[in-house]
């Protein structure tokens, strides 16, 4: 398994490694399934969660297998933060988002997610927000 728990300034932060997968669903479905296993092993609202998705296709199986993950994992996630999401999948991204009703933040690079993820400004500072609600 690629995804592992990191240090980062003294925080954890879960690093959810599904770079690199390209198009191979079922590998990078063992992956998910397993990254769960350790997630779900933690209190609720407390996980950390950097989501690498460089290098890795989006897919309607894609999509529906982020789907079935965030349902049992959500309540443990604390903050998300994501790299690797641009065209298609900040599309597929946001959908993911807004059906959980949890906001992410997408980065450029993994240092600047770990960095947001271990910050104690409340989650209001540093990159772009996805599945947010529209305020009026």
């Amino acid at each position: 398994m690629k995804s592992r728990w990191m240090l980062h300034k003294d925080r954890y932060v879960m690093y959810l490694d599904y770079a690199d997968f390209g198009n191979r669903l079922e590998e990078l479905r063992v992956e998910v399934v397993e990254a769960d296993g350790l997630i779900l092993k933690e209190r609720p609202n407390s996980v950390a969660v950097l989501i690498d998705l460089r290098n890795t296709v989006a897919s309607g199986g894609v999509v529906r297998m982020f789907k079935e993950s965030s349902v049992i994992t959500t309540p443990f996630i604390r903050r998300h933060a994501l790299v690797g999401v641009t065209g298609i999948k900040r599309y597929l991204a946001e959908k993911v988002a807004l059906l959980n009703r949890r906001p992410m933040r997408l980065f450029d690079t993994p240092e600047q997610a770990l960095d947001w993820l271990v910050s104690d400004g409340g989650g209001l500072e540093g990159g772009d927000i996805i599945g947010a609600a529209p305020t009026a």
